[in-house]
């Protein structure tokens, strides 16, 4: 199982967040799923965490990451971009960035919780 790596900084945004009852998601944004309404149309690569109950993971997120948070959930096509040592830290404006051995993959990973309950209010 890969080990996905996170600054100090990244860990204590998440941990604020998430609850015994969350499930945490490192989502690639490409219109696959309930919680992706439109994938990113250039050539782009867009992850986001998602924070949802535990009940609501998707089958679509068939892999998981260890991680200092806990177990992250991930589409399993997704683990392309992030086989080769993955890791999250601050950018100097104080962004979520995600990086590999290959170079930086999104300087803005952004932190959505529950995006279940929008999709069950509508």
């Amino acid at each position: 199982m890969t080990n996905l790596e996170m600054t100090q900084g990244v860990q204590t945004r998440l941990k604020n967040r998430l609850t015994s009852d969350d499930r945490l998601i490192l989502d690639f944004d490409d219109g696959v799923g309930p919680y992706s309404k439109v994938g990113v149309c250039s050539l782009e690569v867009s992850f986001r965490f998602l924070i949802v109950n535990k009940d609501a993971v998707d089958p679509v997120y068939d892999e998981t990451f260890d991680s200092p948070v806990g177990q992250v959930h991930i589409k399993g096509y997704a683990d392309s971009y992030l086989n080769e040592a993955p890791k999250l830290a601050l950018s100097h404006f104080g962004l979520i960035q995600l990086s590999s051995a290959v170079g930086v993959l999104d300087t803005n990973v952004a932190i959505i919780d529950h995006p279940e309950a929008l999709i069950e209010t509508k």
